[in-house]
């Protein structure tokens, strides 16, 4: 094994037993017994009605993919939505199941949709990163806020994490504009990266160059070309990051606990950041996160119960997912086979 992928491999493994670690911690913190009785008070059909309503919040997802689809290849509904929608879960599969957990399935889904005939890899990358780039501005904004908000309440006081933490978030979203601009105005962005490391002058990358400059070229002419659309994806954006928050107050409320709108925001952003540290979808962060906020804030809720509701909502979601992948795989195995016939 190379050195280079025994390095990536034991890093997954330790961010995987880091994990586990704490989600184990705090699990025998809560008690299992009180953990299990206030999943059984939650209920089956309460589960289903999240699960019915984050399958069409993430109708939201795909509707703004599509958009960027369509506008890149200039055909309208150049895939079905409801082939969109499976790629989109492909990608989601990958991204839980990766330390990167906002990012990691992007390579996924542009594989997946790069299989559309009417729609190139280059198109395919461009729209995934235009994508997961407006996906980025409205999660950065939404935990912003939700920050700024923690600051007002007076929750840390005395600390200066809040204040590092907002730094952080202003600092990404500056790179993120300075990405949007440096598109937008047709100059380029991973381009000049790729060549300021000098990789251009090595002629077997010449082929890649090439491809990243061709889709960069796409990207700008849509961020160029279609101001009201941008305007339209952006509001689109920081509504499906919003609805979060009634998420939260759903699941609150089956669990017999009535939040105010200041609680059910600052528990629906909050623990996201949990999903910025390099652990497979956010394992024992993310409950640490959701235990945090509920004593700060005094919500009598078990914190690893409310995120077992959440995490098995995601369970379907990576099922589906990893599903359409292995069926898409053998479909694509399949069809290059009888090409060759």
């Amino acid at each position: 094994m190379k050195r280079s992928r025994f390095i990536r491999v034991l890093t997954f493994v330790f961010s995987i037993a880091l994990g586990v670690g704490l989600f184990v911690l705090l699990l025998l913190r809560e008690d299992p017994k009180v953990i299990a009785l206030s999943l059984t008070t939650f209920g089956v059909l309460p589960f289903i009605g999240y699960v019915a309503i984050s399958l069409i919040n993430f109708c939201l997802y795909v509707w703004r993919w599509q958009l960027i689809v369509n506008a890149q290849t200039g055909i309208k509904n150049a895939v079905s939505f409801w082939r969109m929608y499976l790629h989109r879960m492909g990608g989601y599969a990958v991204s839980y199941l990766t330390p990167a957990a906002q990012v990691g399935g992007e390579p996924a889904r542009i594989a997946l949709l790069a299989t559309e005939p009417r729609v190139s890899l280059k198109q395919a990358a461009g729209s995934a990163i235009l994508d997961i780039a407006f996906e980025l501005v409205a999660f950065i904004t939404f935990v912003t806020a939700g920050v700024v908000l923690a600051m007002i309440e007076g929750l840390g006081e005395g600390t200066n994490t809040l204040l590092v933490v907002i730094a952080g978030l202003f600092a990404v979203f500056l790179f993120l504009l300075f990405f949007f601009l440096r598109l937008a105005r047709g100059r380029g962005f991973f381009v000049p990266i790729f060549r300021f490391f000098g990789l251009h002058k090595l002629k077997s990358l010449d082929k890649v160059e090439a491809s990243i400059t061709e889709t960069e070229s796409i990207m700008s002419v849509f961020l160029g070309k279609n101001p009201r659309l941008i305007g339209g994806i952006v509001p689109l954006s920081l509504l499906m990051i919003s609805f979060r928050v009634v998420e939260t107050f759903y699941i609150a409320w089956f669990f017999g606990v009535s939040l105010n709108f200041g609680q059910a925001f600052l528990v629906s952003t909050l623990p996201g950041l949990a999903l910025l540290i390099p652990v497979p979808a956010g394992l024992g962060v993310f409950e640490g996160g959701f235990e945090g906020i509920f004593t700060l804030l005094a919500i009598p809720l078990s914190a690893v119960a409310f995120s077992l509701i959440i995490r098995a909502r995601d369970a379907i979601f990576v099922a589906i997912g990893l599903i359409h992948m292995l069926a898409k795989g053998t479909i694509s195995f399949r069809n290059n086979h009888l090409r060759k016939l």
